[in-house]
């Protein structure tokens, strides 16, 4: 019976500590998701995850102008609370039809293609509903 308590104790230590994790995490991608939208008062904001059934998973930021171009590429992977997302420079002031030629299905199939994929589409579908 004490190994059973033990055991659950344990367990429920476990809980508390992934909740408060999570929560963190939460904190830190609300904050860059506020930063990057007050950043600019035109253009369009998307945001896309790659969440891999086993491993770390990918989210990412993508800020564009209003003419299609990329302002910027945040890109955040890990599996800790001590994951931040980092600017992918690269892609500054790419062309966005240039980003899903690069990004496209057959090319490139990783966890952060997956996840600009998705916010790629997202912000085709503001496009879209806006006109």
């Amino acid at each position: 019976m004490s190994f059973t308590r033990s055991a659950l104790a344990l367990l429920v230590v476990f809980w508390i500590l992934q909740a408060i994790g999570a929560w963190i995490q939460l904190r830190h991608y609300r904050l860059a998701l506020g930063q990057a939208a007050s950043g600019w008062r035109d253009g369009y904001l998307g945001a896309g995850q790659s969440r891999p059934r086993f491993g770390a998973g990918c989210v990412v930021l993508l800020e564009v102008s209003p003419e299609l171009r990329v302002r910027r590429l945040q890109a955040m992977s890990g599996m800790t609370i001590f994951a931040r997302f980092k600017p992918l420079s690269e892609f500054d002031g790419w062309e966005m039809s240039r980003l899903v030629q690069h990004f496209a299905e057959g090319n490139d199939d990783s966890r952060l293609a997956r996840a600009v994929r998705q916010a790629i589409a997202q912000i085709e579908e503001v496009r879209r509903r806006k006109t």
